[in-house]
């Protein structure tokens, strides 16, 4: 057909066109179903002779109906979403026969605007592939408390145009009134109607004030009650992919409820990503066999190019680089990850020298330091605690809580995290870390670590050192105290100058920040038995802004607005001294 032939710019511009035509058709639908007094709207009054009441009353309720569907799915339609796609494919048809009934006619404008965009979405039906995004309860109550206003709005003004067919209706806040009563008793008597008009008026609004309450309980109650269960179910498959191949020690944040996962259709595995500023930023590596990771990588950028991702692999490990650039991903150095070798670790010799001193400060203070266990017996003032550290941690601490690759402390589902607790000696907690398992149970990874502001010196370092040593005493092989991002990033094979001279950038000037430099010089004090290099891999090949901004508005959702206010804090604070 033609517009197969056509360029891909104009025929964007064709279905952008068919779009702009459904709101329209949207909103005609909306006018047309109201009662017809204005002299500009009599043309299509005098059709109405030829209808039954009854009839009026369907066709209003099903008019309003429709509008409503085809302007609120106009922007998913935009965006070239699926199932957008599907409904108002479907509807359409029902909009041309209104029309066709409304004007007693085939011929007219709007069925021949209807039929166009039909044909233009029918043809352009392989453009429409983009995977709908759930609805949250935020978006939940804003799209439902738009339609009730709306159905409201449109019921008030019936009743004003139809103000002499109702006893006690005499201006619009009358009107405003007598439609909130209507959506309240569901009872026609409340308006008082003197004609059978008004009577099937009030009827119709009755029926669309049902349609938009129950349409509005979906919307709210399927985030709250469908998508946790789903989001349950997907997240224990995979919790049982992470056991078999989760060797990547960030793997286990893949089961965060921020997460969203995309699983193998021909292959068993999944790969964990949040979407943001058009990039899937994803944790890790694919989550499934070293064999199966070209398959699952292939289907994943399909999926992408569909709903018009780029793709970013945050911290990934050497074991698939060379896998990534067989698929012609670009690779750039993220930071450095310290690992320890439990077996042979010890903080014995000068590298550890500071890490023997914190501890015994933290010895002569009365430090103890075990394990809670919340999965065999649960203690209601520990945990209160636990949460009143965090709190006073996520208080004094320089910007916002990285979400992205950082998980939760999670005391009412533990799962397999594991709590090392430090109390003194008056058996208050003054520090704890969360350590997640990875490689099978083989490792585990520091990976919520929180501590009072005023702790002693050695706290966190006791926590660190009698864990390691418990997990040791089980046969643990490795521990990881996590990524010192961006640190030597200029060093490696996978060095990109001109990426590599930016992310160094951000390291030095955004110290103040994020405590890049901080958190490294905490880590080497321990003196890990290898700094393990992490790299970025993203899809195109070509380092972007936006990839970059992605990362940035995963790992903190505040972002710049984030980072200016903590500045204008810390200005103030330094005045104040």
């Amino acid at each position: 057909m033609i517009i197969f032939k056509l360029s891909n710019s104009l025929k964007r511009k064709i279905v952008n066109l068919a779009i702009i035509l459904i709101i329209m058709s949207g909103i005609g639908n909306i006018i047309f179903s109201l009662p017809h007094k204005f002299k500009v709207l009599d043309f299509i009054g005098q059709h109405y002779a030829f209808f039954r009441p009854e009839t009026m009353l369907l066709h209003r309720t099903v008019s309003t109906a429709v509008g409503f569907i085809l302007i609120f799915l106009s922007y998913r339609l935009y965006k070239r979403m699926r199932m957008a796609w599907i409904i108002i494919v479907s509807v359409l048809p029902v909009s041309v026969l209104l029309h066709i009934l409304t004007f007693h006619d085939y011929i007219n404008a709007f069925t021949l605007s209807e039929v166009f965009v039909i044909l233009v979405l029918v043809v352009s039906h392989k453009d429409f592939n983009r995977v709908s995004n759930p609805i949250n309860l935020k978006w939940g109550f804003i799209i439902a408390s738009i339609s009730l206003f709306m159905v409201l709005l449109n019921t008030a003004l019936g009743l004003l145009i139809m103000e002499t067919h109702y006893t006690n209706i005499d201006d619009f806040m009358d009107s405003v009134i007598r439609s909130f009563q209507l959506f309240f008793y569901m009872d026609v008597s409340v308006i008082e109607p003197k004609t059978r008009a008004a009577r099937l008026f009030g009827q119709s609004a009755i029926a669309l004030n049902w349609i938009s309450l129950i349409s509005a309980l979906f919307l709210i109650l399927k985030p709250l009650v469908y998508q946790p269960i789903v989001s349950l179910r997907d997240r224990e498959k995979v919790r049982n992919y992470l056991s078999l191949y989760g060797d990547n020690p960030t793997s286990y944040v893949a089961i965060e409820e921020d997460k969203k996962y995309y699983f193998g259709s021909n292959v068993e595995g999944a790969i964990v990503y949040v979407a943001a500023a058009g990039v899937a930023v994803c944790v890790g590596d694919p989550v499934c066999r070293q064999e199966d990771a070209v398959i699952l990588l292939s289907e994943f950028i399909s999926f992408c190019r569909q709903n018009e991702l780029d793709i970013c692999f945050c911290q990934t490990t050497e074991n698939m680089l060379s896998i990534y650039k067989d698929m012609r991903f670009g690779i750039t150095k993220y930071g450095e990850e310290a690992m320890f070798e439990l077996e042979s670790y010890n903080i014995s010799g000068s590298k550890a020298a500071k890490v023997r001193q914190a501890i015994n400060n933290a010895n002569r203070l009365g430090i103890e330091v075990f394990e809670y266990k919340p999965r065999e017996k649960r203690n209601k003032q520990l945990e209160e605690q636990i949460m009143d550290v965090s709190q006073e941690w996520l208080a004094f601490k320089k910007s916002g809580e990285l979400s992205f690759l950082l998980g939760s402390i999670a005391l009412d589902n533990p799962m397999d995290r594991r709590y090392f607790v430090a109390v003194d000696s008056q058996n208050i907690v003054q520090g704890f870390i969360v350590f997640v398992p990875f490689a099978g149970g083989e490792g585990y990874y520091s990976d919520v670590t929180r501590r009072r502001k005023e702790a002693p010196i050695g706290v966190m370092e006791k926590i660190v050192i009698c864990a390691f040593r418990a997990m040791k005493n089980e046969g643990v092989k490795w521990g990881s105290l996590g990524l010192a991002p961006l640190a030597n990033v200029r060093e490696g094979e996978e060095c990109k100058p001109i990426t590599s001279l930016v992310l160094e950038l951000i390291y030095e000037h955004l110290n103040n920040f994020y405590g890049f430099k901080t958190l490294h010089q905490y880590k080497r004090k321990y003196g890990p038995t290898a700094w393990e290099p992490r790299y970025l891999a993203y899809y195109p090949s070509v380092f972007t802004p936006k990839i970059a901004y992605s990362i940035i508005k995963v790992q903190n959702p505040k972002g710049v607005k984030d980072y200016i206010l903590q500045q204008i804090k810390l200005l103030y604070q330094n005045r104040k001294v």
